[in-house]
């Protein structure tokens, strides 16, 4: 009951934002409308893009293992939603995560009858576990994660999160450090690994994108305001072309308004065949292209480390792609992905301050940290088959 309640209070201040994006066939499905129509239903749930991508190689290997079987993918973000269709290609469908509300959830999972229901990382939700135990349905947490900023949360409270990790049939965490922080309340724990490490790098055509890449390229990725602006004045000195990224697609105009008022010459990506010559900033204003910006680039800054709030972003995914990474000082939500790379060298965490003489001090020599990232790609491989032997017992 304390739960719905304070769920309730949230959902009434976060209505009239909804609203006022327009974002109406994402309410109706916020609301429990629209049930996806399968049986012998396979649901996987991933929070936003990073967690979408790492369930990649599981949903592979689910459909191949279970070819007539409905896979229904949830998200809770619009760009999470993207990238499941654009990546998740072997699902069946895509939804929107219903509001936990315990009358949806109901409704939701009465209808579905989903034999397996898979959270990735994070993003539990008690009325949803309430209603697929009640239904049956296996329930497993893959590459289970937890910040020491959460474990103080679920201990103030713990009669709830015994309530909720109680409800989690199998429970796979990224590394010893998360297991000990899940360990007080979870049955069924064991350490599967983190599956953004088995990530595959998606296929890049030089020969089409290299054309519009010359001289020294910088790319900077995941940025949340008031980061573009502060990389920005950080990098002034050094030359070249930077390919600036935002996280989220709402970002772009107002990054672009940014530019003109710091009068920096650019261009859009999406307007690249069209407009070139002498812009300082090539705004990537289309999502899930950075494949072919990791490829063709110098190196690669991962944003949503300059800022505490964020905690960091994937620094891993670059080096797919031989990408050198550098990353900021606040990484405490990726802190494996983070100590991996710099273990082998194939980035470098920098400040504000002292990124300008970082990126020279590579650019002078960009073939150790290019090893280094090829080789913590290599050494990291094999959450995906540990994962997978544990759901098939």
């Amino acid at each position: 009951m304390i739960y719905n309640w304070i769920l309730a209070v949230g959902v009434t201040i976060m209505l009239p934002k909804i609203l006022l994006k327009r974002k109406l066939p994402t309410l109706r499905q916020r609301l429990g409308f629209d049930i996806p129509d399968g049986k012998e239903i396979i649901w996987i749930h991933a929070v936003s893009v990073g967690e979408v991508k790492s369930a990649k190689g599981l949903l592979e290997k689910l459909r191949n293992e279970n070819p007539n079987t409905y896979i229904l993918v949830t998200t809770c973000t619009a760009t999470g939603q993207e990238e499941a269709k654009r990546s998740l290609t072997q699902a069946n469908g895509f939804h929107f995560l219903p509001i936990d509300f315990s009358w949806i959830m109901k409704r939701w999972v009465r209808a579905l009858q989903p034999k397996l229901l898979i959270f990735v990382e994070t993003d539990l939700w008690y009325n949803l576990l309430k209603a697929a135990k009640k239904a049956g349905t296996k329930t497993v947490l893959v590459s289970g994660k937890m910040s020491e900023r959460s474990f103080r949360r679920y201990n103030f409270a713990s009669f709830f999160a015994k309530k909720i990790f109680s409800l989690i049939d199998l429970t796979l965490v990224q590394n010893e450090e998360h297991q000990k922080r899940f360990a007080p309340w979870s049955k069924n724990l064991h350490i599967g690994g983190n599956l953004k490490l088995d990530a595959t790098p998606t296929p890049v055509d030089k020969e089409k994108w290299a054309p519009h890449f010359s001289g020294q390229n910088i790319l900077i990725t995941c940025t949340h305001a008031p980061e573009e602006e502060e990389l920005l004045d950080a990098l002034q000195e050094i030359e070249g072309t930077i390919y600036l990224a935002p996280r989220h697609p709402e970002r772009f105009r107002p990054v672009a308004d940014l530019l003109k008022t710091k009068q920096i010459p650019h261009t859009l990506w999406s307007q690249i065949d069209q407009k070139r010559g002498g812009e300082r900033v090539v705004l990537i204003d289309s999502m899930g292209l950075l494949p072919i910006f990791y490829t063709l680039c110098n190196l690669t800054i991962v944003a949503g480390s300059f800022s505490s709030r964020i905690g960091g972003h994937n620094v891993l995914e670059p080096c797919l792609y031989g990408s050198p990474v550098f990353f900021g000082p606040h990484m405490d939500q990726q802190a494996e992905l983070a100590l991996r790379v710099l273990s082998e060298g194939a980035g470098r965490q920098s400040t504000l301050s002292s990124l300008a003489e970082d990126i020279r001090h590579h650019l002078a020599n960009p073939h150790s940290m290019r090893l280094g990232a090829q080789k913590v790609i290599l050494n990291s491989r094999g959450a995906l088959e540990r994962t997978w032997e544990y759901l098939k017992k």
